[in-house]
């Protein structure tokens, strides 16, 4: 991930996390993992932020539409990410609270969010609503977003294709 840029070195010794390797439940391979717990008071929240999961499941969602439409048509977008982090790069300034040491004493900067911080979640949905914000004229309640993933619903299947392709320009 340093190879790639997705991490950079830090110079200033004072750090949130640490980086530990581990294996899941269930699972044979090693993993990197970040451990944030030691610094959560410290993390400052945007208040903007809400709980993805406080959102109304797509599928509940969708049944509710289709039973006002019975030629409902849906969609769900996603996001790519990677395993370890979501596609929000981090400003300059806002590095500190994704800071980590690796268990040899090197120091690092997230230069995208990590999966792993506490309220990742929340900091994607937060950017994927935004992206559709500026259309919802447009796009109506018919683009829901939960997470990094959108639910498009239309009535029809020419509809769905025009919501698609608005929300895919949006995003």
């Amino acid at each position: 991930m340093y190879k790639c840029g997705v991490l950079r070195s830090r110079s200033d010794l004072r750090v949130q996390g640490e980086a530990i390797a581990a294996k899941e439940p269930g699972r044979d391979k090693w993993d990197v993992y970040f451990d944030w717990r030691r610094n959560m008071e410290n993390m400052q929240w945007d208040p903007k932020m809400v709980n993805p999961h406080d959102i109304t499941p797509f599928k509940t969602t969708a049944k509710t539409f289709s039973a006002k439409n019975p030629n409902a048509r849906f969609a769900v977008l996603s996001l790519w990410s990677a395993p370890h982090f979501y596609p929000l790069m981090i400003g300059w300034d806002n590095r500190d609270p994704t800071s980590f040491r690796d268990l040899i004493g090197r120091y690092f900067n997230w230069m995208f969010v990590p999966k792993d911080l506490p309220r990742s979640e929340w900091s994607i949905h937060l950017s994927a609503q935004a992206r559709i914000t500026p259309y919802k004229t447009f796009l109506g309640k018919n683009v829901i977003v939960r997470r990094d993933k959108y639910l498009v619903m239309a009535p029809d299947e020419k509809e769905l294709f025009k919501l698609v392709a608005a929300t895919t320009f949006a995003i």
